[in-house]
Order: C-alpha cells, then sequence, then structure tokens
C-alpha cells in the first residue's frame, strides 16, 4: 500500500474516533441528585396538616395536594427543601414540581394523631437529612412552628453535622 492510499483509509478512521470520543465525553453521565421526598405532621389545628420537603428544584414552587380535597403550593428554599400547611386533616397528600415526578408523601387517617415524640421525630429526620445532604448547617426560613418539631429539627441537623465532621466530608 501506498503512502497515499494509507493516508486516504487512516484520515477518516482517525477523525472518526475523535468525533466518537467527543460524543462520549459529552455524553458522561451527571452526578445523580437525591431524589424528591417529603413527609406529613399534625399541627396545632386539627383541621391542618404540615406538609414537609427535600430535594426539589431550589427556588421553584411545589403543588401538593390531598386525595381528600386539599391542595396548597409552597416555594422551595435554596436548598431545595419546603414547609407548609394543608387544608384538611386526612387523606393520601402527594408533591410535584413541574417537569418533576409525583412523590407520596404521606397519608393521615382522619382519627391519627401525633405525639409530642413523634414530631420531634419527624423534625430531626428532616433537619438530620437536609443537612447530612451538603455537610453544611441548612437555614430553613419556613419551620412550622411546633416547638418539638423545632428542636427536632435543630438536634437532627447537629448530629448530621456531627457525622459530617466524624466522616470528614
Amino acid at each position: 500500500m501506498n503512502g497515499r492510499m494509507r493516508l486516504a483509509v487512516l484520515a477518516p478512521l482517525m477523525v472518526s474516533s475523535l468525533a466518537l470520543g467527543s460524543v462520549t465525553f459529552l455524553a458522561a453521565p451527571a452526578q445523580s441528585a437525591s431524589k424528591p421526598s417529603c413527609g406529613l405532621s399534625k399541627t396545632a389545628d386539627p383541621n391542618k396538616i404540615q406538609v414537609s420537603g427535600q430535594n426539589f428544584k431550589p427556588k421553584k414552587n411545589v403543588l401538593f395536594q390531598s386525595d381528600a380535597g386539599g391542595e396548597g403550593t409552597a416555594p422551595t428554599d435554596a436548598q431545595g427543601g419546603f414547609t407548609s400547611t394543608l387544608d384538611g386533616p386526612e387523606g393520601t397528600v402527594t408533591a410535584v414540581q413541574i417537569g418533576g415526578s409525583e412523590v407520596t408523601c404521606g397519608t393521615v387517617a382522619a382519627t391519627e394523631e401525633k405525639t409530642a415524640k413523634d414530631t420531634f421525630t419527624d423534625g430531626y429526620n428532616f433537619g438530620y437529612n437536609l443537612a447530612i445532604k451538603n455537610c453544611t448547617k441548612p437555614n430553613l426560613a419556613n419551620k412550622p412552628g411546633d416547638p418539638m418539631w423545632d428542636q427536632g429539627f435543630d438536634k437532627g441537623q447537629a448530629q448530621a453535622l456531627k457525622d459530617c465532621k466524624t466522616s470528614g466530608r
């Protein structure tokens, strides 16, 4: 094979491999984000329920609704979290953002009542999960106002930050 023939065969192969290499690079998987989640807790008003969520798109509205008829919207904070209240004490509550999938927050029976310990645990879990995400102290602008939930939230985020420090994150 002469020099020109070799160049004619090799040049397209090299260009193809460079193009495919670029495509592969551009299609590299993105860092996976945490899935949105939400939860429910009782409020002092028996006709309302608190809806709290995390890992939603930051600074965007979340629509939440109960199959018993109540619905509402809340803006997320810079970390993608929100807390709001929903009229109606029972039903299965879901939350969704435009372009996102629907998330089930939970189901509350009409006669179900949360104890102070349950409310503390809800706040603790929410605070822990929010803080462990980035190993920073979250600033939740819209706390529900229940002292037990607030105490749980503060203790949960403190434990998460301690765990981050212990693990070297």
